[in-house]
Parts: structure tokens; sequence; C-alpha cells
């Protein structure tokens, strides 16, 4: 079951923390974005991310994964502090860095930053909105289909939709491949 999140948070605007912000934002490419780059990859459940300052006012960060969320946030606070703590020293209102930085309260900072996109769920998750999958897969079942080790044939040409039902009036054939059941 792939999972969104859509972590929103209001950034502090006094001046000492916008030139905060100024020098993260200088440094992400080159320093951050590595150590991001090189956790997801450890991971195995994050099928896209993506992290956004929206004028100066909002940095989000937009992941789809795999599995549970405690899980999920508990392993990038585990492998990120240097990224997080930065972060939320940055953030409106968040409580100070020590306090947040234990597995309960970093979920449920986390989780109360998370925006619920708009539509409903296709698995009737009621706080996940809508979220469209192409593949109906997780990272780990198209990397393996991927290399091969697969049990099924890699496309099909069935369009479905999140919970795995096929999706009417979707264009059939190579136009619209799917992964196979594996």
């Amino acid at each position: 079951m792939i999972t969104a999140l859509n972590m929103t948070v209001p950034l502090k605007q006094d001046p000492e923390s916008l030139e905060k912000l100024q020098q993260l934002k200088a440094a992400f490419a080159d320093h951050i974005q590595p150590a991001i780059d090189a956790v997801l990859r450890k991971s195995k459940i994050v099928h896209f991310a993506r992290v956004l300052v929206i004028h100066d006012k909002f940095l989000q960060v937009i992941t789809e994964f795999d599995g549970d969320p405690m899980e999920y946030t508990e392993f990038f606070r585990r492998e990120l502090p240097a990224v997080f703590k930065p972060i939320f020293e940055l953030a409106e209102g968040a409580p100070d860095w020590d306090d947040l930085n234990n597995q309960d309260t970093f979920f449920e900072a986390s989780k109360g930053l998370n925006v619920t996109a708009l539509g409903r769920s296709t698995d009737g998750r009621p706080d996940q909105g809508w979220l469209f999958s192409y593949f109906d897969k997780s990272v780990r079942e198209i990397e393996e289909a991927l290399a091969g080790g697969g049990s099924g044939a890699l496309i099909t040409a069935e369009p479905t939709d999140a919970s795995g039902s096929t999706v009417a009036n979707a264009p059939a054939g190579p136009a619209s491949p799917q992964l196979a059941d594996g």
C-alpha cells in the first residue's frame, strides 16, 4: 500500500530564521540532497521524494512510500537528524529538537504537519485523500521485477487503481502498461 507524505512546515518569518533558510537553500543541492538521496535508496520503500520551499513561507517534504507511517518517520528520524533538526528549527511553533527527537513526538509532529490530499482514498484511509498510482506495487516488487526476479511478466495491459481493481474505460495495451502480479 502506497502512502503519501505531504509534510508542510510553516516557516518562521523573523530575519534570523529567513537568513538560515537562505543558507539551507544554498547548501541543499551539494550537501543535503546527497545525504537524503543515500538514505532514500537505503530505505527501499520510497517511490518519489522532493523538498520544496514555497515563497520562503513553507517548506514541504513530499514523498510516496510503502508501509507503515510510524516506521517510515522513525527510519528517517534516525537516519537524517542532521537534515530534520535545521528544518524543525525553522518551523513556526515546533518543539525544541531535543524534545522532538524521539519516535513518538517526531511521528506526531510529522503527522500534524501532513496535509491530506483532496479527494477520497482509493483504499479507504480517511486521512490519506486521493493518491493516484499507476503501478500498485511496492518499491521492492518493482525492483525485483526490473531485475528479472519476479515470478510473472513485468507488464500487463490491465490498468488498476491503488486497490488493485481494474480501471474501467482506461486505454488498454502498450499505451497503459501495468506491473503484473508476482
